[in-house]
């Protein structure tokens, strides 16, 4: 059926809810016209005429709006569980609010305690030079630098000697299980590890005199270190990165359209790419000491060009 323009001639024409709203239906078999609704609205409907349509009975307009109503009635157990889940998301986020606020409460005297112990044991550190070059890399309890804590700390230089690794004992976290899957570190493994702050001396010494770091995804690193209170963002503003994990994302050249640049890729995906050999150092993967050697050998191969 071609859709007609809405005009005098279809006067008193209405669709099969109008009619039903009136109560009356359309006649067996009939066919109505298809009209468009109007000329700013581009939908058309099918129209009866008066002569199409006789009074319809109770039962009949009843399962006519049954449909509708059970639309309409699932549409509103939909907003009731919707409306339901909004309020009970924010009150746990209200309440993790209120917690967060009386952590950082409770804690605020030993931060600022461990804070003056902090600078006060950079000062006595003794002297050493360091390395200009150094190679990073942290595991940590979870991805937020400002909350989750640093679980292991390692450097190395240019030439792959070690620097610095020690693992450590976070403060406020007891168990991290999503980032133990990860970097395989139990809570067992650092119950009798340094306080970071009992560490914080050395680290600042090696850091305090870095020019340049090296690492993979080097930004995160760093932040855990700031967020740890070892360096300040001025210092850590002040490095020169090289994020081997960028260019290696280009190299291994996975565009995403919706980011509109390279996908980053796993350590592990670029240390293949290159053959790495993990055994070398016969220290697993996701160790941070093991990624140090990791990042190294392949920031030589992208130098080389390999």
């Amino acid at each position: 059926m071609k859709v007609k323009n809405y005009c005098h001639e279809f006067e008193g024409y209405k669709t099969i809810r109008q009619w039903a709203l009136l109560g009356q239906l359309p006649k067996k078999d009939t066919k109505g016209v298809e009209l468009w609704a109007n000329k700013n609205c581009q939908a058309s409907y099918v129209y009866y005429s008066p002569d199409e349509v006789d009074p319809a009975t109770e039962k009949e307009l009843q399962d006519f709006f049954q449909p509708e109503r059970d639309r309409k009635n699932k549409l509103a157990r939909l907003n009731r569980k919707w409306h339901k889940e909004a309020e009970e998301k924010k009150r746990q986020e209200e309440q993790k609010k209120i917690f967060d606020e009386a952590v950082r409460t409770a804690l605020s005297p030993y931060r600022e305690l461990i804070w003056k112990l902090t600078e006060k044991t950079k000062e006595l550190y003794p002297k050493k030079e360091y390395p200009q070059t150094i190679v990073i890399d942290t595991e940590t309890t979870g991805l937020d630098p400002f909350r989750d804590e640093l679980l292991q700390v390692s450097i190395i230089d240019e030439d792959g000697n070690v620097l610095f690794d020690s693992y450590f004992k976070p403060l406020k976290h007891k168990e991290w299980s999503k980032a133990e899957s990860v970097n395989h570190i139990s809570p067992k493994m650092v119950a009798d590890a340094p306080y970071i702050n009992e560490k914080a001396a050395e680290l600042y010494a090696i850091l305090s005199q870095a020019h340049w770091i090296i690492g993979y995804n080097v930004d995160f690193d760093l932040n855990f270190l700031v967020g740890s209170d070892i360096i300040t963002d001025e210092e850590c503003n002040a490095f020169r990165t090289e994020d081997v994990m960028i260019q290696f994302a280009e190299i291994y050249g996975e565009y995403s359209v919706y980011h509109e640049n390279y996908k980053w890729q796993k350590l592990t995906t670029a240390a293949a790419y290159y053959d790495y050999d993990w055994n070398v150092k016969g220290i697993e993967a996701h160790n941070s000491l093991a990624d140090c050697f990791a990042t190294l050998f392949v920031y030589h191969k992208i130098l080389s060009g390999e």
